[in-house]
């Protein structure tokens, strides 16, 4: 949070600036506001977006020792979109909605990655699907589902650590890989399926 500054004698409000992500903003969160060696948690509602304040009624009083609110404008941080190279080529995107037509129903064999944007294996694992979609073009399917926006899927399949790999063979789960992975060993999981 950033304050803005007033100018003149003892303020009867002060201003903030929050910075949220977009989940945050659309779930609501609390967050810790420092001021004046106090702590104040600070409850941002469900379904705030940029511009919108929240007041925090008389807050100065606790913080300062004077009558007073506390104003945070809200700014929500627009989400960056997934770069072409977290999607490698050769690996479709799934989510809950089409999982079963994609990955049980599929006629061929499915390497199913359950990954976040944020999370670092997740990123070193693109490079290392792409290439196995590439050499298991037409034999294997390769398929990635985010697990934040598919949180169905991520439970039905006990996802917990990410990155996680599942390998469908006619609907079953065959076998599962938790973490990062070098391409020899997945090729050793992908020679399974065949």
């Amino acid at each position: 949070m950033t304050e803005t500054a007033e100018s003149g004698g003892s303020p009867s409000s002060a201003s903030y600036e929050l910075t949220l992500t977009v989940e945050e903003a659309r779930q609501g969160v609390a967050k810790i506001l420092p001021r004046h060696a106090k702590r104040l948690q600070v409850n941002i509602p469900p379904g705030v977006n940029t511009g919108s304040v929240v007041k925090l009624n008389n807050a100065l009083q606790v913080t300062d020792g004077h009558p007073g609110d506390i104003l945070i404008k809200i700014k929500v941080k627009e989400e960056e979109k997934v770069s072409t190279e977290t999607i490698p080529a050769g690996v479709l995107e799934i989510n809950d909605d089409n999982f079963e037509s994609e990955v049980i129903q599929s006629s061929l064999p499915v390497a199913v990655d359950f990954w976040a944007p944020w999370c670092g294996p997740c990123r070193m694992m693109a490079p290392v699907m792409e290439e196995a979609a590439n050499l298991y073009r037409g034999k294997i399917k390769f398929c990635k589902i985010n697990v934040d926006e598919n949180p169905a899927s991520a439970s039905q399949y006990q996802a917990m650590s990410i990155p996680t790999l599942l390998f469908f063979k006619d609907g079953q789960l065959i076998e599962r890989s938790v973490g990062a992975i070098q391409a020899n060993q997945l090729k050793a999981k992908l020679d399974v399926l065949l």
